[in-house]
């Protein structure tokens, strides 16, 4: 008992280091703002896929309302709390995986060392602190694995269909535990069909009320079929995933990216699927469909593997009763959790994490209530997206170069209330080249990634330059021949610039506003809300929105 309480304590600082992380340490990734957005608008009523754009199922959404509807905060905290909400989901998870290995007979040690190892790999714990549609899905799954060993076949029919329902992804995965099932317990598999057929009625029936089961229909199954069809597939991406933990990145050998609990998985795991015991028979069958499943699609995130790590565990747990060397590996745990903490204290992106919540607190402040805006995905939580498909991932891109989604062409008489610069937003500029002209004329950033409504160009030679005025207010008119030299208008806004002593200006929303020179050399004009003394800020750092440069070693600043 004292080496379990050991391993007890190790788990649980595995556990703070980790908590710490999701709070203050790892920034927001794209998808967490659109699940987010998601939960938020179905607490308001609102119909998925009818009344908004997804191409995920929709179960976390249900599932995560009430919570989204109760969170106010208009900046990377109610993101945050969001991935709180889902922990108690992540703990049903681990307590349904040690049920079914308690099952089969693996000691409770066993039990504990391997949940404290997965809480000690980064590249399971980066992607389960974000706030996911795996985490449902796998909950699902792992209670189907249960309700199969305990021969509660309806139940367990349910829940493989729910575990779909919540992540569309496993879909390959379930049906291979569908057929692994009903072949295990041909006595039941009527039970098993009753129970999938009682969810699949059960979700049939909330898209037929709701007249939403064809735009359902339509972009769950048509345009990620299509989408996946047209896009091109990312080289090596599935060998490049696998490597990562051993230091092998794109950019070579790096010592840092080496995740050693990782390792440890990996390489027992298929140490215990090789010697093939036949208590884990159906689980490497398992495995081995979900593995082929993740090679073969075209762009493989690390978040793909979460269920691989979870389903590999009880293969390392095996392993580990096979050693018998309690005191080692309580003392490998140890140096695991070590290696834990200082990777997730001391390579934290705080700094990408309060530049987030800096430029969603700006826009939602900025911005009208009744203003939308433009973005890679909904950074700003409590104003509407200005394009219909409001998150600009690859599915998208495919989609709309295709002619299956139409193309944003903003409305003069109502353009966005701001613009926010973040990767997606940025490439899909550099693919439509009439909206980056528009939005480069006609917003300024006030931060490098946080551009709102104000006029700007270069005049030329005794010319002309017109705009289209994109909100009403005061302005203040700065021209001159040195601003044509700003590095804005060659693309690379590189310095804060203050403005001073500029012509006041009234100006109306959708009307025209021109500027003439009579100088014989080009003159630069910015017209610029009167409000604003400062553009082209700068985060302080490598601090980026996206949160995508590499983390660095460094004392964290949780101020």
């Amino acid at each position: 008992m004292s080496r379990v309480r050991a391993v007890s304590v190790l788990l649980g600082l595995a556990a703070a280091a980790r908590a710490i992380s999701l709070t203050w340490l790892h920034p927001l990734n794209w998808d967490e703002v659109e699940f987010f957005r998601a939960c938020e608008w179905v607490s308001r009523g609102l119909v998925p896929y009818r009344d908004f754009f997804e191409h995920h199922t929709p179960l976390q959404w249900f599932v995560f309302a009430p919570v989204a509807a109760r969170i106010h905060a208009p900046g990377a905290i109610a993101i945050v709390a969001m991935r709180w909400a889902q922990v108690p989901l992540w703990i049903a998870v681990f307590c349904l995986l040690s049920l079914w290995m308690r099952q089969i007979g693996i000691s409770l040690f066993a039990r504990l060392m391997v949940i404290a190892i997965a809480l000690c790999s980064s590249m399971f714990m980066l992607a389960a602190v974000e706030f996911r549609v795996d985490v449902l899905a796998c909950a699902l799954f792992f209670l189907a694995l249960v309700l199969a060993q305990r021969g509660s076949m309806i139940g367990c029919g349910a829940a493989l269909v729910l575990s779909g329902v919540a992540n569309i992804r496993f879909g390959p995965l379930l049906v291979v535990a569908l057929v692994a099932f009903a072949v295990q317990r041909r006595d039941r598999i009527g039970r098993l069909l009753a129970g999938v057929a009682a969810a699949l009625a059960v979700c049939g029936a909330y898209f037929t009320i709701t007249h939403s089961i064809s735009i359902a229909w339509q972009r769950l199954i048509v345009d990620n079929y299509l989408a996946d069809h047209w896009a091109t597939r990312a080289h090596a991406i599935f060998l490049h995933r696998l490597l990562t933990p051993f230091g092998v990145t794109l950019n070579g050998f790096v010592p840092s990216a080496i995740d050693a609990a990782t390792i440890v998985i990996f390489v027992t795991g298929v140490i215990g699927m090789v010697r093939r015991d036949s208590r884990l028979n159906v689980l490497a069958i398992l495995q081995i469909a979900n593995v082929a499943f993740i090679a073969v699609m075209k762009f493989i995130q690390i978040y793909h593997f979460e269920i691989v790590i979870l389903l590999m565990l009880p293969f390392v747990a095996i392993e580990i009763e096979r050693w018998r060397r309690e005191r080692a590996m309580v003392a490998i745990l140890a140096v695991l959790v070590a290696i834990n903490i200082a990777v997730s204290l001391f390579r934290g992106k705080e700094g990408d994490l309060q530049y987030q919540d800096l430029i969603m607190r700006e826009a939602d402040r900025r911005t009208p209530p009744d203003g939308t805006v433009f973005a890679g995905v909904g950074w700003a939580l409590h104003r509407k997206p200005a394009y219909r498909y409001w998150f600009l991932r690859e599915i998208v891109r495919v989609m709309e170069a295709h002619g299956r989604y139409e193309p944003y062409r903003p409305n003069p008489a109502d353009p966005p209330a701001a613009f926010i610069s973040d990767y997606g937003a940025r490439v899909w500029l550099a693919s439509h080249p009439e909206l980056r002209r528009y939005f480069t004329t006609h917003y300024l950033p006030v931060w490098r990634d946080l551009w709102l409504p104000g006029m700007s160009g270069i005049v030329p030679a005794r010319g002309r330059a017109v705009w289209i005025v994109p909100a009403t207010g005061d302005y203040r008119l700065y021209m001159s021949e040195d601003l044509a030299k700003h590095p804005w208008f060659r693309g690379d806004p590189t310095a804060t610039t203050l403005l001073q002593n500029g012509m006041p200006i009234r100006l109306r929303r959708g009307s025209l506003y021109g500027v003439t020179s009579s100088s014989p050399r080009p003159v630069g004009v910015f017209i610029v809300p009167a409000s604003t003394t400062k553009l082209f800020r700068y985060p302080l750092g490598n601090v980026d929105i996206d949160g995508a440069p590499p983390p660095q070693w460094h004392v964290p600043h949780l101020w």
